[in-house]
Parts: structure tokens; C-alpha cells; sequence
């Protein structure tokens, strides 16, 4: 009697297991597991320039691609800058994966999709996919993580507002010292806009054909060290970025249409001092030198364009939640410029509140004269104020140092 209860109940079981479509042999599968850390991060912003937008179009930093402050906070008055969507997991014991996909008001891009190795010999990495290189200090840092709501003038000049951020290859090494060490290259498709154009196009006076460079055909390279002295932590890198310039365009002064090479050499310097767990200051800085060989497919003259420019900023944290900081930068021009030797500055102050670590608000005001009319070449002074809020949902990683 006591077997056939037992039997019942064995039975009922495995029938009640059936009926809800699982057997207790596959309850070991964790769909949760599976899931990527997902975060969704939004940047807003309020405007106030001292000249309409309308003005603000006329208006460019002679001598190079740059035509507008930034890809950020463009117009006056509201701006929604854009949700950025990141998604990252283990792929297995080799990869990693990530995502990074920006929403704004025209529509959806891929900013970055990229793989990562995990566990290859002699201290080397390799990625794979679209991403920001490691070029210089900032340029794989995203919007969110900058001290200021803008690029310095440099990076937006020599490198587009979005940086060196194409599809490609990058391998770096860390090299087995007592000190942090890193050498890397990367390989990259070219640009669309900057220094780095790759373009066929026909010259309409010259009726000469320019053919675009097989690709890819931008190659960077940098080496990266770091060490500690009490207190503080010195970061210090230079890079280099060599490619094509092939455009149909007039990213240079002068030049209706350029076939040439453009290299981008750059030094980068980071000091910073830690009070305690969040009161710190810090002391960044970057000298960026542009030299371009470039053929006049108009004129068919081939001439240099060399150009420099430099950023130096000083953030202090006094706490979790405040920070301030003072940003100075200047692109000036050497060679073939009727700005020649000439200075165009900025200066900018930012105040912040950090009600955490998922939420930023931000003052800033810039006072730049880097600015002419590019019709009758006179210069303005233009004074801008930005309110920005910047808030992130979700697990987002831990950032780079």
C-alpha cells in the first residue's frame, strides 16, 4: 500500500512537470545570466550665445575643417544632445562585446560596436569592430565622461567632432614593467570629414580625377606610461595618426580640392592629486601638430599646411558632489594662412553638481576668439553659456583613468 502512495505521488509529479513544459533536468538554464549589462545615458542642455544662430553659421576658424562649436549643444536655446544606449557582456573565454548606439533628433548611428580579446599570450589585446581610438588623451572618451560640454578646438579641428572613431583593427601591448607601459596601433578605414579624407572625385576646372587610396588607409600608433609620486598619479602619452587626405571640399584655407597626406602628431600630459576618496585636482593637457602635404587638384601646386594647437584645463573636486574647472585652448597657424603665427583662443569655466553618481549638472560659459566671418574675414568675439544635465540609468562600466 505504502509503495502504491509513493507511486501517485511520483507520477503526479512528473505529470505536473510535463504539463508546465519543463522537467526539472532543465532548470539549471539561467536566462538571467544571459542578459548584457545595459545602460541608458541622456544629455540635455540650454543655450544662450551672444550671436544668433543664424550669424554662428557664417562664421568658421580659419585655415581648417572646423565649422561649428562641436557636435554638441549647437543651438541656442533647448537641446536634447542625444541617449546613448551601451550594452556589454562576456561573449565566452576569448571576447568581449560592446555596443554603443546614440539617439538624437535625426535619427539613430552606431558609435561604437567593437570586440575585445581576453586572453591573449605575452600581454596583448586586440579589438575589432567601429571604435574610438586611443589616440591622444580624450578622443575614446565619450561626451559624459569630458570636464567640460565640449572639445577643446584642437580635437574639433584636426580630428571632426567625433574624434578618430571608424571601423578597424587595434593591438595593444602592455609592456611587463614596474610601471603601467602600453604600446598600440591601429588600423582604420578612413573618415568621412577632417584631416582624414578619402574620397574620388573629379576637379571641375582641372578636369583631373582623384582616386581614393585603397582602403583602409589610416594607421595610428601611441605609447602610453603612468606612475605614481606621493600622492598624485602622472599619466603621459604621445600618438601619432598618418592618412589621406583626398577631398573635393575646402577643409584647408585656399584649396578647392586636395590630394595628399595628412599626419597628426600629439602629446598628452595628466597630473592628478587625490585628497581623499573624491577631493582631488587635476592638470590636463594637450599639444597637438598637423602637417599636410597636399597637392591642389585646381592649381595642381603642392605645398604644406602645417598647423598647431594646445588645451590646458585645471579641475578641482572639492567633494562627491561639486566640481570646477578653467579650460584654456588655441589652434594657431604657421604656414600658408593669412592668420599666419596668429593665436585664435578660447577660454571656458565650468561649474558642476553631482547629486551622484548617475546625475550631472552643469554651468559653463567660453569666451572665444578663435572665430571669423568667412565672407569678410573679420573676427568676433562670441560668448557662450550652457546649462547641461546628464543623467545614466542601468550598469555602465567602469571608466578608463
Amino acid at each position: 500500500m505504502k509503495k502504491s502512495i509513493l507511486s501517485l505521488v511520483s507520477f503526479a509529479l512528473i505529470a505536473s512537470a510535463e504539463t508546465s513544459g519543463y522537467t526539472n533536468y532543465s532548470s539549471s538554464f539561467d536566462q538571467s545570466a544571459f542578459v548584457p549589462d545595459i545602460a541608458l545615458i541622456v544629455d540635455g542642455s540650454y543655450v544662450n550665445r551672444s550671436i544668433s544662430d543664424t550669424e554662428m553659421e557664417e562664421y568658421a576658424l580659419a585655415g581648417t575643417p572646423l565649422t561649428d562649436y562641436n557636435e554638441f549643444n549647437t543651438n541656442s536655446g533647448f537641446n536634447l544632445n542625444y541617449a546613448e544606449l551601451t550594452l556589454h557582456s562576456d561573449v565566452d573565454q576569448l571576447f568581449t562585446l560592446d555596443g554603443v548606439f546614440h539617439f538624437n533628433v535625426e535619427g539613430v548611428g552606431i558609435e561604437e560596436v567593437y570586440f575585445t580579446t581576453t586572453s591573449l599570450p605575452y600581454s596583448l589585446q586586440l579589438k575589432g569592430g567601429k571604435f574610438k581610438s586611443s589616440f591622444g588623451r580624450i578622443n575614446q572618451q565619450h561626451q559624459h565622461l569630458w570636464d567640460f560640454s565640449d572639445a577643446p578646438l584642437v580635437y574639433t579641428a584636426f580630428l571632426t567632432p567625433e574624434g578618430l572613431n571608424h571601423p578597424g583593427l587595434q593591438l595593444q601591448w602592455l609592456a611587463p614593467t614596474p610601471w603601467y607601459v602600453m604600446a598600440g596601433v591601429e588600423l582604420m578605414q578612413s573618415g568621412e570629414e577632417g584631416s582624414f579624407v578619402n574620397e574620388s572625385f573629379t576637379d571641375n576646372t582641372s578636369n583631373k580625377e582623384i582616386t581614393a587610396a585603397n582602403e583602409p588607409a589610416l594607421y595610428i600608433g601611441y605609447l602610453k606610461s603612468s606612475f605614481d609620486i606621493a600622492t598624485a598619479t602622472v599619466l603621459f602619452g604621445v600618438s601619432a595618426a598618418h592618412g589621406t587626405t583626398k577631398s573635393a571640399d575646402e577643409p584647408l584655407e585656399g584649396i578647392d580640392g586636395q590630394d595628399g597626406k595628412t599626419t597628426v602628431y600629439g602629446a598628452d600630459l595628466l597630473v592628478k592629486n587625490y585628497f581623499d576618496s573624491y577631493s582631488y585636482i587635476s592638470w590636463q593637457s594637450e599639444l597637438m601638430n598637423r602637417d599636410a602635404s597636399i597637392d591642389n587638384t585646381t592649381t595642381l601646386v603642392s605645398d604644406d599646411y602645417i598647423q598647431s594647437g594646445a588645451y590646458s584645463q585645471l579641475v578641482y573636486a572639492y567633494d562627491q558632489n561639486w566640481r570646477t574647472g578653467l579650460r584654456f585652448d588655441t589652434i594657431f597657424h604657421d604656414t600658408n594662412t593669412v592668420d599666419s603665427h596668429k593665436m585664435r583662443n578660447r577660454y571656458t569655466i565650468m561649474a558642476e553638481y553631482d547629486p551622484s553618481e548617475f546625475s550631472r549638472i552643469r554651468a559653463q560659459y567660453a569666451h572665444n576668439s578663435a572665430f571669423s566671418n568667412t565672407t569678410t574675414g573679420q573676427q568676433e568675439d562670441i560668448d557662450t553659456f550652457v546649462l547641461e544635465i546628464n543623467l545614466a540609468i542601468g550598469s555602465h562600466g567602469a571608466h578608463s583613468f
